[in-house]
């Protein structure tokens, strides 16, 4: 049987023209060649609409999207991510093998001219900046101001040359150039040079320009087109949370920080520092209930509201005592595949890490140290990567390299996987500790190089 998505394409293409499409909805279509590739996820850069995009046999996908607002998307296949604008009126079409991806990629429809901007923007950034964050950083202060400053008379120039382009989308642009080399030269003097160079009194000149001081972090276009400027506006906002809590060290922080969020004026602003601090925090909060009942009253955006209370429903399952989530089939480093299940009959101290996570490597040797001191009692040592396809590779090798020790799986989804979100695991490493009948002793175990791991495995009579 023929596929149904060329013709329906054809409808869509012949009808784009038509004044309810404009007003109501922007389409989305796409052909994956050399790929068994199931589906593409979209994403705006707000994070308020997200939806996965079924990919069929022949490698082509189409969809009618009702988008929360004019701006920015991410499209990824997992591997690849590309950047897309998209407003209501638009029919975007790409074309790409997820193999050879910088050479085949090719745009059509709406906002073609931009989306291939934004993909050489990329391009120009990994030229001028390089890859290498230590040696991008590492630069002394006049060779770095010299490089951002190349870098946005670079991007500026590739903007001017760049046709067919909405007068509207290039003035919030040209702000969004602005704003990579604010937060470049912000990073330089609050931390990063000093960090790469392993110099903790680094401290910049007097004649370096900081343009956080004289920058407004209320405007709701900026915030809703540019990564860069709602990373600005995040971090401003947190410090502002940190200098209040200092002035008053006998409030909550957390009250400190609900009374500063409370008082942005802007409400997309409002909502995302809400939400994004709420959504990494909550897991690690004593006084959960409070602490929601406070986020709900105070946020008016519906998606972030029911994706914390998803969170908030998770956490009241995972209290000490309560049966533990569990995981079937993931596949196991010695072969095989495991679950969590096999373990019962023994206390499971499980380790939740990735290969590319430093902390995460950090705790090795004390891990190893742990495993080799309870080898033979009634435990066993866990470790489940949440490494994606894409690193997957990195993982298999590590595990034999560092010569982990224990039991070592892979979860089925990363992040996605279901056990990782019961969990509400927002941040690794995390250490989790289930007793032999299967049920949760400590949901935030202590971490191997915490001397509370050996005082709570002694409660245990381990």
């Amino acid at each position: 049987m023929r596929s149904i998505i060329p013709i329906l394409l054809a409808i869509l293409a012949a009808s784009c023209t038509q004044k309810e499409a404009k007003e109501e909805y922007a389409i989305i279509s796409g052909k994956l060649s050399n790929s068994d590739i199931g589906s593409v996820r979209l994403i705006s850069i707000n994070g308020d609409f997200n939806k996965e995009i079924p990919v069929n046999k022949e490698g082509q996908f189409l969809d009618t999207l009702f988008l929360t607002a004019e701006m920015p998307h991410r499209l990824t296949d997992g591997v690849n991510h590309i950047v897309l604008y998209l407003e209501k009126g638009y029919s975007a079409h790409l074309n790409y093998d997820p193999k050879d991806f910088g050479n085949s990629i090719r745009f059509e429809g709406s906002g073609a001219d931009l989306n291939r901007y934004y993909l050489q923007k990329q391009d120009k950034n990994r030229e001028i900046e390089g890859m290498d964050f230590e040696t991008f950083y590492g630069l002394e202060e006049p060779a770095f101001i010299k490089k951002v400053e190349e870098l946005n008379l670079a991007i500026n120039g590739l903007l001017d040359s760049t046709v067919n382009i909405p007068e509207y989308v290039r003035e919030k642009e040209k702000r969004a150039i602005d704003h990579y080399s604010i937060i470049q030269l912000a990073q330089y003097k609050d931390f990063a040079h000093a960090d790469v160079t392993a110099n903790p009194n680094f401290k910049v000149s007097e004649s370096f320009e900081d343009k956080r001081s004289s920058m407004s972090f209320l405007n709701k276009e900026d915030f809703d087109y540019s990564v860069m400027y709602n990373s600005l506006v995040q971090l401003h906002f947190k410090e502002q949370i940190k200098q209040r809590a200092q002035k008053d060290s006998l409030v909550d922080p957390n009250e400190v920080f609900f009374q500063v969020v409370g008082e942005i004026p802007v409400e997309n602003i409002k909502n995302a520092v809400l939400y994004r601090t709420v959504w990494g925090s909550i897991p690690y909060i004593k006084n959960v209930d409070s602490y929601y009942e406070k986020f709900m009253s105070l946020s008016t955006n519906e998606t972030h509201k029911k994706e914390i209370t998803d969170a908030y429903n998770r956490i009241k399952k995972i209290k000490p005592g309560a049966n533990s989530p569990t995981f079937e089939a993931y596949e196991n480093h010695a072969g095989g595949h495991s679950s969590l299940e096999d373990f019962q009959g023994k206390y499971v101290y499980i380790d939740v890490w990735a290969s590319w996570c430093a902390p995460c490597i950090k705790e090795v040797p004390d891990l190893k140290e742990a495993e080799k001191k309870y080898r033979g009692k009634n435990i066993e040592f866990l470790s489940i990567s949440i490494d994606t396809d894409r690193s997957y590779d990195d993982w298999k090798t590590m595990v034999v390299d560092k010569a982990l020790v224990g039991v070592q799986l892979i979860a089925d989804k990363a992040w996605d996987s279901e056990f990782v979100k019961d969990y509400q695991i927002k941040g690794i490493p995390r250490y989790i500790l289930v007793d032999p009948e299967g049920k949760i002793v400590n949901a935030m175990a202590p971490s191997p190089s915490s001397d509370e791991l050996e005082a709570t495995l002694k409660e245990l009579d381990l």
